[in-house]
C-alpha cells in the first residue's frame, strides 16, 4: 500500500490520539491489509480511532492478528467527521456499519465491546464476530 494511500486514510478519520495518525502511517507499525479495510469501510462511513497498536496494550500472545503485529484497529463510527459524533449501537446506521464490516474484503474478525456487544450487533456483524473486553469500540482486524 502506497504512502498515498495511508495518506488517504488519515485524511478521512478522527483519531483520540495522535500516535495512531503515525501509526497508520508507517508501514513499519500497521499491515498493508489493515489499512485497506479501513479505507474500505471509510468509504461510506465516518470513523473515529480508539486505539491502534502504539496506543493499545501488548496484545502479541494472542497470536500474528493482533494490534502488536499492526492487523488491527479499535474504532467507533461517527454520524458525521466531528470527533465524538458517535452512532449508539441501536441505530440503523450503525448495524449497517458492521454489515459492511463484515463484507469487507480483508476483514479477519470483529469484536464487539460494551453497548456494541448485543444480539442485534452480534448478526450484523457476522461468522468472524467476538466478544471483546473493555468500553465502548469495535475491534476490525484485518487478514
Amino acid at each position: 500500500m502506497s504512502i498515498d494511500a495511508r495518506k488517504e486514510l488519515v485524511s478521512r478519520l478522527v483519531f483520540q490520539n495522535p500516535s495512531q495518525r503515525a501509526d497508520l502511517l508507517d508501514p513499519e507499525r500497521t499491515q498493508t491489509a489493515l489499512i485497506a479495510l479501513l479505507l474500505d469501510v471509510t468509504r461510506h462511513f465516518n470513523l473515529e480511532i480508539t486505539a491502534v497498536r502504539s496506543d493499545h496494550r501488548d496484545d502479541s500472545a494472542e497470536g500474528e492478528h493482533c494490534h502488536a503485529h499492526g492487523w488491527c484497529a479499535d474504532v467507533w463510527p461517527l454520524r458525521s467527521p466531528r470527533p465524538g459524533a458517535y452512532l449508539d449501537a441501536d441505530e440503523p446506521e450503525f448495524l449497517d456499519f458492521l454489515r459492511t464490516c463484515a463484507a469487507a474484503e480483508h476483514l479477519h474478525q470483529v469484536g464487539l465491546a460494551g453497548s456494541s456487544d448485543t444480539p442485534d450487533c452480534r448478526a450484523a456483524s457476522g461468522s468472524t464476530c467476538f466478544p471483546d473486553s473493555g468500553a465502548d469500540h469495535l475491534h476490525l482486524g484485518a487478514q
